[in-house]
């Protein structure tokens, strides 16, 4: 009896053995997500996200979500075969916008150099506004790595861009913001969008801004609710002579992020 015994002690504690080595080796459970704040909680999809801005972005400057909607408008001069079947691209883009210094004609010297745009996008915003206007200095505009499209099941890449407020004149009620950022486009994307497509390069959007002010006790930008322009800068004859053309490619919405991500959940 004492041998049947020892051998069923052993037996007994050779399979408690392998069984505490199976369950050390198995990964630590996810974290309770009852337990975490909506704050942690969208924190660490932040974090997580190609579609998203970084932390740090999100805790400096006016952050706004971008709702796009590319498609043939009404007077727009793209090639007529671009978006004739009435087909669209929807997709968002995180931004985030420095305080603007208005009053100051052009990239001022007593700005930060270290978010000044570049020369390039300095001369290419400048041409979409009109000669007698007076422009901030123009900044680098800061976004998401990714333009969210198909729900997130395609997206397309961002590289850079800048952004100024244009004062056209003082009979004028509102100035404009003017920014644009640069896209690797959807002709080379795995989603299938038929005849209508974002061409790469530099895609500029304008919208009435009101100035600063004060809502819910923080300071922020004052953009209009409605619809902005998005347009690209193609060759054509549309004016009666070869020469770059502002040709219309959709329209936009900017909400503040806060927001978009409340209603979005993302």
């Amino acid at each position: 009896d004492d041998i049947e015994n020892d051998s069923t002690r052993s037996e007994a504690e050779r399979l408690f053995a392998r069984a505490k080595a199976i369950r050390d080796s198995l990964p630590p459970p996810p974290p309770d997500r009852s337990t975490l704040t909506p704050t942690t909680a969208l924190r660490k999809v932040t974090k997580q996200s190609t579609f998203s801005l970084t932390d740090e972005l999100l805790s400096n400057g006016y952050n706004y979500r971008l709702y796009v909607d590319i498609g043939r408008e009404q007077g727009t001069w793209m090639d007529p075969r671009w978006g004739s079947s009435g087909r669209r691209i929807e997709m968002t883009v995180d931004i985030s916008l420095r305080a603007p210094i208005e009053g100051t004609q052009g990239n001022d010297a007593s700005s930060s150099l270290d978010i000044l745009a570049s020369n390039d996008i300095s001369n290419r915003l400048t041409k979409t506004a009109t000669r007698t206007s007076s422009f901030s200095p123009i900044n680098q505009i800061q976004s998401a790595p990714y333009a969210r499209l198909k729900g997130g099941f395609d997206k397309m890449a961002i590289s850079n861009g800048g952004y100024c407020i244009e004062s056209p004149s003082r009979s004028v009620s509102s100035s404009t913001l003017r920014f644009c950022l640069h896209v690797c486009g959807t002709q080379s994307s795995s989603g299938s969008y038929g005849d209508v497509y974002i061409p790469a390069g530099y895609l500029f959007f304008a919208l009435p801004y009101f100035g600063m002010r004060n809502i819910d006790g923080k300071k922020q930008m004052s953009l209009s609710t409605k619809e902005g322009t998005v347009t690209v800068k193609q060759m054509g004859w549309n004016t009666g002579w070869w020469r770059e053309e502002s040709r219309i490619l959709g329209v936009f919405r900017a909400v503040p992020l806060d927001l978009a991500q409340q209603r979005d959940k993302f």
